[in-house]
């Protein structure tokens, strides 16, 4: 494409945004744009057509001002997840799809440009490596493994395991917390025999509640057992990691990782936060990046056949099991890993697409087997449109934000008695924010990086930096496909969750910048920033840092108190629980419970709710109940009762109003059950529930009182 042919490319698509800016109709940028279009593309063709051309730029331009209309056509379009005469009741709204689809569309637009370059010149001849200086020895590989399986206990696992060892005090433990509710309500409903993930909602995927709930009931099905599985699972996956890492990286960028999650918001920072950092949410994504990458560029450039893409297919049908975020990212790496990587690879479109090909379907059949082996093959559809409900909301915007924690800067300027005055104070941790949104561009610029390394330089570099590049391939795709969760929600706690291959990225960058960009100015600034990053990270972690490793002396004696705990946890399996024993089996953790103002009446009031109800599933029509029990979650944790609609948790499976109404018709509709009411509760449930019998069915209504008018429950006569 000559400069003006990119010339006018370029007006056409400023054009377009200015249009799609301008007019927000979707019917009139369509037709604007269309018109914009076309006369672009007459242009390019004509200048193509008098220098005696082919179709190359025109293709180009097409894919180009077609990305563009694309890109402007969505920020217009209403989602379909929510429609107009619906309203979000929870989390709140903040539609952030022009920054989503700008973040993939750019990665798209890079990807499709070296695809083009490669269609128009040709694929690069294919350049694998050579056996020897790649593939190390299966025992040199396996002492590796071994050796990062010990740091990285030692380095994240241990202090993570820590975090079970509650100590006694006069407040309650941290771990009595409505994200550990959210899914121990859920189990309690299995338990009582709902089915998983349908009857018994939670938004992390029905693999991950199986999983948390086996791993519960391997420890002790208690609120403390459940931050110990946790815990032990959150471990377990980021040792897993890491030996991924050695496999594919070597044991240098490995052992580079485990201090770069200290440096950089990573997993490791929220490792602790039982309900909500379940690791297994997004582990799959950034180990089929390193895998495709090996695969493609590295030592596995042999094993490209159907023998390698099931494997691959069946760890992300696996991973899609197991939460949303696996499946729809692991796609994205699919995608983005073939369109980068592809085309270095040497291989042949056609190879390519059949490899695409055999991954999905192996995923597609892995995923079916898993659902119909644990939920039901019957309900294999209610899963994935449960599945697909919460993750097409989000996109629509639901609970994202700007910066979920508060935040503050205030500049005051005086002028007193002739003199200027000022003030700047900030508030909060503004770092996390920055970084979140510079990682935009700094991924963004990477790929592009990357695709021009490929593009150009790859058959013709010598084979260290070819080995080098191929291993930041699969870290920085990856990233770039994690940071997308964290563009969603932004906060702290979603930058650090889906962050396992950030600091890996930072840390590779420079090495990938010195090493396959041309020298010169650009090359100078960009290896300056980029280390200057890592001078900060190392700065502002250094305590942290200082800290692990001076427990490293320590390891034996924690890791014998840990084990003491866990068997002392599970020595408590099979023995009835009382409402103590929920929330821990260990005396002396659960002072601080019976302690508690509110624990007399909440053990009075389930005692008596449970006589009542004689087994009956029950809805409870209240948010609230005391301090002790403040939401719904702990109500049917604690309660052990069954729940009629199998929504434990309105907050966080009822973010529509539409959804509301549908539960509470749902639930006036049922011909059997209960429903516990007080004054505060929900009037629109209540009044359906009481409207909802016709003759010859009765009702009883009876008041559930003992230290104090606890409130009413409402049952169906004859259920």
């Amino acid at each position: 494409m000559t400069p003006l042919q990119g010339l006018i490319c370029l007006v056409a698509a400023a054009l377009m945004l200015v249009e799609v800016t301008v007019l927000q109709s979707r019917f009139a940028f369509l037709a604007a744009g269309a018109a914009t279009a076309a006369v672009a593309l007459a242009l390019v063709h004509g200048e193509a057509t008098r220098r005696g051309e082919g179709r190359g730029a025109l293709l180009y331009a097409v894919g180009l001002l077609g990305a563009v209309g694309t890109y402007c056509y969505l920020a217009l379009a209403p989602s379909g997840a929510i429609s107009t005469q619906d309203e979000v009741i929870e989390w709140g709204r903040m539609d952030k799809r022009p920054l989503i689809f700008g973040y993939l569309g750019i990665a798209a637009f890079i990807a499709f440009h070296w695809l083009w370059v490669a269609f128009v010149q040709g694929s690069p001849s294919a350049v694998r490596p050579t056996p020897a200086p790649t593939a190390a020895k299966w025992p040199v590989r396996l002492l590796g493994a071994i050796g990062i399986m010990g740091l990285a206990f030692c380095w994240i696992g241990l202090p993570a395991l820590r975090g079970a060892d509650v100590i006694g005090g006069d407040g309650l433990a941290k771990f009595y917390d409505v994200h550990s509710h959210v899914h121990l309500s859920a189990l309690q409903q299995i338990r009582l025999g709902a089915i998983p993930y349908l009857e018994a909602q939670t938004q992390y995927g029905p693999g991950n509640q199986l999983l948390l709930g086996a791993l519960t009931d391997f420890v002790h099905f208690s609120n403390h057992g459940f931050l110990g599985a946790n815990l032990l699972l959150n471990a377990v996956c980021a040792i897993v990691f890491f030996v991924v890492v050695q496999q594919f990286l070597g044991f240098g960028w490995a052992v580079a990782g485990l201090v770069g999650w200290v440096l950089w918001p990573s997993p490791a920072l929220r490792i602790d936060l039982a309900g909500w950092a379940v690791l297994t949410r997004w582990v799959a994504i950034p180990i089929l990046s390193l895998w495709f990458a090996w695969l493609l560029l590295g030592a596995g450039s042999a094993r490209r056949g159907w023998d390698a893409a099931i494997p691959g297919g069946v760890l992300w049908g696996l991973g899609g099991f197991l939460s949303q975020e696996n499946l729809s990212g692991g796609l994205l790496v699919l995608v983005f890993s073939l369109a980068l990587l592809g085309p270095a690879s040497g291989m042949s479109p056609k190879r390519l697409a059949r490899f695409a090909g055999l991954f999905v379907v192996a995923g597609g059949v892995t995923f079916v087997m898993l659902v119909s082996a644990f939920v039901g093959p019957s309900h294999l559809f209610e899963v994935v449109a449960l599945a697909n409900a919460k993750s097409s909301l989000v996109m629509a915007g639901v609970s994202n934000s700007i910066w979920s924690d508060n935040l503050g800067l205030q500049l005051t300027w005086n002028i007193v008695d002739g003199r200027l005055e000022t003030d700047l104070r900030a508030t909060g941790e503004f770092r996390d924010l920055i970084l979140t949104y510079a990682l935009v561009f700094l991924f963004l610029l990477a790929l592009g990086l990357l695709g021009a390394f490929l593009g150009r330089r790859w058959s013709t570099a010598d084979e260290s930096t070819r080995e080098f590049c191929a291993k930041f391939a699969g870290v920085a795709v990856g990233a770039f496909v994690l940071h997308l969760f964290s563009l969603l929600r932004s906060d702290t706690s979603h930058l650090a969750g889906p962050s396992f291959l950030l600091a890996l990225f930072l840390l590779m960058l420079p090495v990938f910048l010195w090493r396959c960009l041309k020298p010169g100015r650009a090359r100078t600034l960009l290896v300056i920033i980029s280390v200057a990053i890592i001078a900060e990270a190392a700065i502002s972690a250094r305590v942290e840092v200082e800290r692990r490793a001076a427990s490293l002396g320590s390891v034996w004696r924690e890791s014998a108190a840990v084990l003491d705990l866990y068997t002392e946890l599970r020595s408590h399996r099979g023995e009835v629980s009382d409402l103590a024993g929920l929330y821990s089996p260990l005396p002396r953790v659960q002072a601080a419970f019976r302690n508690h103002p509110d624990f007399a009446e909440v053990e009075e009031f389930f005692g008596l709710l449970r006589d009542r109800l004689g087994g009956r599933p029950v809805e409870l029509g209240a948010y609230r109940f005391d301090d002790l029990v403040a939401h719904p979650d702990t109500f049917y944790f604690l309660g052990g009762v069954r729940s009629l609609s199998g929504i434990t948790s309105p907050k966080n499976s009822l973010w529509l109003r539409s959804e509301q109404e549908a539960r509470i018709g749902r639930i006036a509709g049922m011909g059997r059950g209960c429903l516990f009411f007080a004054s505060d509760s929900n009037r629109l449930l209540v009044d359906a529930w009481m409207r909802s019998v016709k003759p010859p069915q009765t009702m009883t209504v009876e008041p559930i009182a003992g230290r104090r008018d606890y409130g009413t429950l409402a049952c169906k006569a004859g259920s």
